[in-house]
């Protein structure tokens, strides 16, 4: 237990940079504003990127204690969780995608919500100052309805006006999955469009994740990495769309250096004044 808090209070120190930032930041479309990159890989031996310009993000996905079932919300095991970050005031994404929401009964829909709420209740009472939003919630994520334009697309939408609208109120920053399912670059671009203008609709700033490999659901091509320009074209879509992205991946990876998403992400920030590289 020492060194989990050791480290928690590592990652406070550190994501403190991020605040000036994060408070700067406002929901807007264009390009008139900061555009902030924040760092939530997970690879060995990476190097601090802060350096580079990149911002720290905490993540949160295991809110129970040994033994509570993940079927309800544990309170005191989400009050250990955000106790860590108690003097805190940086950006912080709870992941729960064990509670059924989008396209689930109205029954199921209305109990995760609350479920979430209380999650959401329990953070602020513990670390009123940490800056949160939940991870593929607000709006949930949706490929095929869009791409498609189906008959669920207005339910998606509906389930935003009306559920989910309550809910994005009360947290700090929404944040959208663009995930990459498909290798299909204009499939992409209208699933993400699509998601990021509903995204406005709940008036709070707009940090999308990306994932520079292919999704995990897609056998054939799970775990690839993008080419390169497929993933400039998603840095530059989110650039002109949302307030910022948090890059996500590593799981299990080593970190490289000259790795082409990391190369090109590099030459995107340098391009737009987001940061410059201190090596070339």
């Amino acid at each position: 237990m020492k060194m989990v808090a050791l480290a928690a209070l590592a990652i406070v120190a550190a994501i403190q940079s991020a605040s000036r930032a994060f408070a700067e930041a406002s929901p807007s479309s264009g390009n008139n504003r900061p555009f902030i990159v924040f760092d939530a890989t997970l690879y060995k031996g990476k190097p601090n990127l802060m350096a580079f310009g990149l911002q720290p993000i905490i993540a949160g996905n295991n809110f129970w204690r040994p033994g509570h079932s993940t079927d309800n919300v544990d309170d005191e095991g989400v009050r250990q969780e955000f106790g860590h970050y108690r003097n805190s005031n940086g950006l912080y994404y709870i992941d729960i995608e064990k509670w059924p929401i989008l396209f689930a009964s109205p029954a199921e829909r209305a109990a995760s919500i609350n479920k979430l709420d209380r999650v959401l209740t329990l953070a602020r009472s513990t670390a009123p100052k940490l800056r949160i939003g939940f991870y593929g919630v607000l709006p949930g994520t949706a490929y095929w309805p869009l791409v498609m334009r189906d008959a669920r697309l207005q339910q998606w939408r509906d389930e935003d006006s009306t559920d989910l609208m309550p809910l994005a109120q009360k947290v700090d920053a929404v944040f959208p999955s663009l995930y990459t399912y498909y290798d299909d670059i204009e499939g992409w671009k209208t699933y993400a469009r699509m998601t990021l203008e509903e995204t406005r609709r709940f008036k709070k700033p707009v940090y999308a994740f990306l994932w520079p490999q292919f999704h995990d659901s897609n056998e054939k091509i799970r775990g690839q990495y993008l080419p390169v320009g497929f993933w400039r074209a998603e840095l530059e879509l989110c650039y002109q769309m949302a307030d910022g992205i948090v890059i996500w991946g590593g799981w299990t990876a080593t970190w490289d250096e000259h790795a082409d998403w990391w190369l090109e992400t590099k030459a995107f920030m340098t391009a737009h004044g987001i940061a410059v590289s201190p090596a070339t």
